[in-house]
């Protein structure tokens, strides 16, 4: 079937956010038309100096203004998670990475690294102090993307990591954390499902969660996109299923006005860049057809898209950054890693960019009905 082209329908628009930054951007909609992306600046993929930055859109992603600083530790700040709270406050939660050798190259297992949260009540103008994670033996996992709430104003956090309670290290298994507090306190773990990580999450009409997930399982089922269900608000899940091809992900979800689910993900072969799927059945099944977003990324570090969702207006970001083509003697899940993935020295994150494509919600869905 053909694909979709997104950036064909006629109000759509190519926006840069920012450039040499703009890892793993998270969006959110604080008020009206403003949209706030929380993302990695101060390196590249890896590095001490890394830090998290806030560019804000005053007009639903047209524009975007400079990047600011939110957290700039002695150490790399890291990998965002991010969530409106009921209150209306932001919070962030990230890793402060320290795993790093004296000449600032990274030290693979070193596990030096901790996760921290902060608060903003302004929107994003000014953030709190941050503080550790409440919630001790999940202190070294990582967040990921939205942070969702339940109807009742319970917070939920994508987390992942390695089994709890195990003694060695196991592969990435994918839990929620919950916060019955705005965000200030976060306990009460569920597992999803073992050997994933990075995973998005989704409230749907009927009040059952829908999860998409990285797989990190060896073999065939490696790289792609597995989704699951829970009905009890999150303390069962259903077998994943596999949804996408090997190196299509990580994923972001979101619930378009007549209920239909649009993922999106990244696509990390030829011809790369980021696509989407449809459900009609709250993630039950999936439509054949893609959505093309974008297909003309040079580079394989890429993706991460996140939505956000203002009336008939979305607003899909994603990055994309240069690797350092030498490679590593060492394999991991029986390849050859770049170096990228352990030793950026001094590399800043120059050629890296953000950008986002807007697009109406109802030229979509006319152009699929």
């Amino acid at each position: 079937m053909k694909p979709l082209d997104l950036r064909g329908l006629p109000s759509s628009q190519e926006v840069m956010i920012c450039r040499d930054q703009g890892y793993f951007p998270v969006l959110v909609n604080p008020a009206g038309d403003e949209i706030l992306a929380v993302l990695r600046g101060g390196a590249g993929h890896l590095g001490i100096t890394g830090r998290l930055d806030a560019v804000r859109s005053p007009d639903g992603g047209l524009t975007w203004e400079p990047p600011t600083v939110i957290v700039d530790s002695e150490a790399d700040d890291r990998n965002p998670a991010v969530g409106l709270m009921p209150d209306g406050s932001i919070v962030l939660a990230y890793q402060k990475q320290s795993s790093y050798g004296e000449h600032g190259n990274w030290e693979h297992g070193a596990d030096r690294v901790q996760m921290l949260v902060t608060r903003s009540a302004d929107g994003g103008a000014s953030w709190e102090a941050s503080r550790p994670l409440s919630y001790e033996p999940m202190s070294k996992h990582c967040g990921y993307g939205h942070i969702i709430t339940l109807p009742d104003g319970t917070a939920l956090m994508p987390i992942y990591g390695p089994r709890l309670g195990a003694q060695e290290e196991t592969p990435s298994h994918s839990y929620i954390l919950r916060s019955r507090d705005g965000g200030r306190t976060w306990d009460e773990p569920s597992l999803i499902a073992e050997g994933y990580s990075e995973t998005a999450l989704l409230v749907l009409l009927d009040g059952a969660l829908l999860a998409a997930m990285r797989s990190e399982r060896p073999g065939l089922n490696t790289q792609c996109l597995g989704v699951c269900r829970s009905d009890d608000e999150g303390y069962t899940w259903s077998e994943p299923v596999r949804v996408t091809e090997t190196s299509e992900h990580p994923a972001d979800l979101t619930r378009l006005s007549n209920g239909w689910v649009l993922m999106v993900f990244g696509i990390r072969h030829e011809p790369r860049g980021v696509q989407g799927l449809i459900s009609k059945d709250e993630g039950r099944t999936w439509e054949a057809r893609r959505l093309i977003l974008c297909d003309d990324l040079e580079h394989e570090d890429l993706g991460y898209p996140s939505t956000a969702k203002l009336g008939d207006r979305i607003v899909t970001a994603y990055y994309n950054a240069p690797l350092i083509l030498k490679e590593a003697d060492w394999e991991y899940h029986d390849r050859v890693v770049p170096e990228w993935q352990i030793d950026r020295g001094d590399f800043r994150g120059e050629g890296a960019f953000a950008r986002a494509l807007l697009y109406s919600e109802k030229e979509l869905l006319g152009a699929l009905t």
